[in-house]
């Protein structure tokens, strides 16, 4: 019999599932005894598909020509799922009979499954969203799931199976969280992590792992004033939700959760909103068994609020500012030539962003599918905002390297549609489909690749992931740093110009190519100092976890400030204002001259 071509080790859990009839009828192609060295975890390939285990039945064959019935099971190999606490079991002494008994019970109840060939087997429960809860099926409707799947080609895929310590079939999946959360005994809780995963320190730092203990919490009935008054008998569902703060204090104990799912903290008799706090298993050190369960608390701190307003304020003024010098520069016949036709979409996607920001700040009720999506265009903003600022610097650097006049159109037209079609539209959309795609893909090792994008914020959810390193500090980073080189080479350029140019004082048309020259250069002195650092300190801050302090204050403040300062660089000119002025006379005098022509 054919064996899957290859066992390669994974840094997921295994799982090893055997069937209770003869070992002829039965072939698992890829188990725990298929890695000889290193600890590490078997997966088998097959159709272009990695799972866990794959097996082959009644005389069928592991070759990648079968088609194979997928197969979620909610716990790892020989651990039961134990309805009571919610949670994964401890693995039996005779793992193998109870992978039997599950096995049987699901040839027993699915028609899909036994009358499979290849069956491949994997260890994952169902990812919910923010909106969503993991919650478990009854008995009876996994029945008739299974029964409503007789005539399809595999098991319903937004559910997981199992077997509990009685033998009984369990499912899980997600489910609305209005469906529960304060109806029919179930308070629901804010949880810091996935369900099945705990706060623990090591050497990275704080990460949330895979939990080794149940989440259990009790709920409390409150009186009139929201104040506990006793522990009521409701079941407490654990979701995960980013609390929507940026900065979080630790309360270690003193701590209650109501029925209505606030936390009450009783040293300061105050109730926090379930969008201000979550809860979590924490581990310093030691075993996880040890760990106690602590709350992480939005800080309330005054002066931060007046701070955030003062950005929100700042942000405003940047949008009406950008979009004004947007409607000037399509406006302005002197504005309207080859190399401002670069400067028009970088002004143009830093409005995009400014106002993306801004919406995130004021709509935060944003969730599901629809937060992934604004998150992506958010980060497409970014890229493509980053891109035109590279561009920007690299022709100023290319007009006075090559000394290209700014009448050569043919030059400029040719770089132009490489600009747009190829660098920014091109590399923006290709690393925020890309991000997407990695996201919403099947293999593990290309979603820890994403951005992972989500709620609360409609972006990165985890900051230590490798997805805001590979999708936007890396390309940002090495944006900024061809910034600064090419800086330094335009001022060489231009230090060489001048002293060429003090040799033909008589000579106009070199004196106004210099000042020509003189101006961009000047343009991109300022857009270096103030946009391209600004941008670099919240790069290192983000490299380092920054989030508070002065320095990420200050950089709040000029990210905040940036579309007041790019009017300032590009209108606050005598030759834009005197344009202006002109164009704002002779549309008055014609407003005039229509109604006078038009008076009886």
């Amino acid at each position: 019999m054919d064996t899957v071509r290859l066992c390669f080790a994974a840094n997921i859990a295994f799982l090893v599932v055997a069937i209770d009839w003869s070992a002829a009828d039965a072939v698992v192609c890829c188990n725990s005894s298929s890695v000889v060295s290193g600890g590490g975890v078997p997966s088998c390939q097959n159709e272009n598909r990695t799972f866990h285990t794959v097996e082959a039945i009644g005389g069928g064959t592991c070759d990648d020509n079968q088609t194979v019935l997928p197969v979620r099971k909610c716990c790892p190999p020989g651990q039961p799922y134990d309805p009571e606490v919610r949670f994964c079991g401890p693995a039996g002494a005779d793992d193998d009979e109870y992978l039997r008994r599950m096995m049987q019970r699901l040839r027993d109840e699915s028609r899909v499954v036994a009358e499979a060939v290849v069956v491949g087997y994997d260890y994952e429960q169902p990812k919910c969203d923010a909106t969503q809860l993991l919650v478990d099926v009854p008995a009876v409707e996994v029945r008739g799931l299974m029964e409503a799947q007789s005539s399809a080609i595999e098991l319903p895929p937004d559910y997981c199976f199992d077997l509990t310590p009685s033998d009984e079939l369990v499912a899980r999946t997600c489910q609305p969280r209005d469906q529960y959360c304060g109806r029919d005994g179930y308070t629901c809780v804010n949880k810091c992590c996935e369900p099945d995963q705990m706060y623990v320190i090591d050497d990275d730092g704080q990460m949330c792992k895979q939990s080794e203990k149940p989440f259990t919490m009790s709920a409390y009935e409150t009186d009139a004033d929201g104040r506990p008054v006793g522990q009521s008998n409701s079941t407490v569902m654990p979701y995960n939700l980013e609390p929507r703060c940026f900065t979080k204090q630790m309360v270690k104990d003193g701590f209650i959760l109501t029925t209505d799912g606030s936390l009450y903290l009783t040293d300061e008799s105050k109730r926090i909103p379930e969008v201000l706090y979550c809860v979590e298993y924490y581990a310093e050190a030691g075993a996880q068994v040890a760990a106690v369960l602590q709350a992480f608390v939005c800080d309330d701190d005054t002066s931060g609020s007046w701070f955030n307003l003062f950005i929100t304020v700042n942000s405003l003024a940047s949008i009406v500012c950008l979009a004004f010098t947007l409607l000037v520069y399509n406006t302005l016949p002197s504005l309207q030539n080859g190399r401002n036709n670069y400067v028009k979409p970088y002004i143009a996607m830093e409005l995009v962003s400014f106002i993306c920001a801004v919406i995130k700040d004021f709509k935060n009720d944003i969730q599901g599918h629809t937060c992934v999506l604004y998150g992506y265009f958010h980060l497409f903003a970014y890229l493509a905002t980053f891109c035109w600022l590279n561009v920007i610097c690299f022709d100023i650097y290319w007009m006075l390297r090559y000394n290209i006049s700014i009448n050569r159109n043919t030059s400029i037209s040719i770089r132009t549609i490489m600009y747009h079609n190829i660098y920014c539209w091109g590399f923006s959309s290709v690393c925020v489909s890309t991000g997407y795609l990695f996201q919403y893909s099947e293999y593990e090792t290309l979603q820890k690749l994403s951005p992972d994008i989500g709620d609360p914020f409609c972006w990165f959810k985890e900051k230590t992931r490798y997805g805001i390193l590979i999708f936007y500090l890396i390309p940002s980073s090495v944006m900024l740093t061809a910034n600064v080189i090419m800086f330094f080479l335009t001022a060489i350029y231009f230090l060489k110009i001048k002293s060429e140019l003090n040799g033909f004082k008589g000579s106009d048309s070199k004196t106004e190519c210099f000042h020509v020259y003189k101006e961009k250069f000047v343009m991109s002195t300022k857009l270096f100092l103030i946009m391209g650092t600004s941008y670099f300190f919240w790069i290192l801050c983000s490299l380092f976890q920054i989030e508070e302090g002065i320095i990420w204050n200050s950089c709040d403040v000029m990210t905040s400030l940036q579309g007041v300062i790019i009017f300032i660089i590009f209108l606050a000119k005598r030759k834009v204002i005197m344009d202006l002025w002109k164009k704002f006379r002779g549309s008055m005098d014609h407003s005039e001259s229509t109604q006078i022509s038009g008076s009886p």
